[in-house]
């Protein structure tokens, strides 16, 4: 009973305290919750700062050197953040180049096509031209009637060298009549349609042509080897000397071919053995799909007009 009438005394001196003290919470704020100064001293205090470092620094310029000092010093961060943008710029710089280019690329091989068949087609007419111009001369120099035609296909088959031309009985062609072009004497007519014909070449072996070598004086028939660019001579002459490069000319004998017209080179000459002619082989002065321009020699019409 002793202890608890001062512990009774303490409590009654605290409330007492407590209900006697005029001070409020809001007013006074414990310690831990204290803000210091308001909002409206800070502001004045630092616009008043500020506006000491502006002077000071419009006067002084020490600012200038401490901003160049920090910026020395995050520069390296400042580059090491940027590299990842740079790299992405580079690539896209680079992918965007690489396009450019392949598009350039691509005009320009389209060009290049474009081009080369413009080219490809001057160069055939040129060469047209040519052997038009190269025919023209010749039937002046043939003083015969012609036809001229051009060579349309070649005919699938494996066993003769025939091709078809544009020309038939309709436009005065006939059966048997020899075919030349710019380069000499290409074939002859071995069937006649309306508006086409047949040709057989000098190199099929059912064609055979008299001629004669100016240069050995030799007098000859050729007879197709089976293929497109060769002949071989059949009897000729025993004695005499033909050599590799010999031109082959029509002789006119017969009356079909006119004389003097080539038909190809030497490019074979196996010498003869007892019993045996020599072996004399020649490759065509013309070749058909070489030269798609024809003339077609007619016969000529005797005086009373039949």
């Amino acid at each position: 009973m002793a202890v608890a009438k001062p512990l009774t005394g303490l409590m009654n001196s605290g409330l007492y305290w407590l209900q006697n003290k005029s001070v409020s919470f809001s007013q006074t704020p414990p310690l831990l919750f204290k803000q210091g100064a308001s909002a409206t001293v800070k502001f004045f205090v630092y616009a008043a700062f500020s506006i000491m470092l502006i002077t000071a620094d419009s006067n002084l310029g020490f600012l200038s050197k401490i901003r160049g000092a920090i910026t020395v010093l995050i520069n390296p961060v400042i580059e090491g953040l940027l590299l990842p943008r740079d790299a992405f710029f580079a690539l896209a710089d680079r992918y965007s180049t690489v396009l450019e280019l392949n598009e350039k690329i691509s005009v320009l091989e389209k060009d290049l096509r474009t081009n080369a068949k413009v080219m490809l087609q001057i160069d055939q007419l040129q060469k047209e031209n040519n052997d038009l111009r190269s025919l023209l001369n010749l039937r002046e120099k043939l003083n015969r009637p012609s036809v001229n035609a051009e060579i349309r296909y070649e005919l699938p088959d494996i066993y003769s060298d025939k091709v078809v031309i544009d020309k038939g009985s309709k436009d005065g062609v006939k059966l048997g009549n020899p075919v030349i072009t710019a380069s000499g004497i290409l074939g002859q007519v071995s069937r006649v349609y309306g508006k086409k014909a047949e040709l057989t070449l000098i190199s099929d072996n059912s064609l055979s042509i008299p001629v004669s070598l100016p240069s050995s004086g030799v007098i000859a028939i050729t007879k197709g080897r089976g293929n497109s660019s060769s002949f071989e001579l059949q009897y000729s002459d025993l004695s005499a000397e033909v050599k590799v490069g010999d031109e082959v000319l029509t002789s006119g004998l017969g009356g079909i071919y006119p004389p003097g017209i080539l038909v190809g080179h030497i490019i074979s000459v196996n010498p003869a053995i007892p019993g045996q002619f020599p072996n004399v082989i020649g490759r065509t002065a013309s070749v058909a799909g070489a030269q798609h321009q024809v003339m077609i020699l007619t016969e000529k019409e005797s005086s009373d007009g039949s």
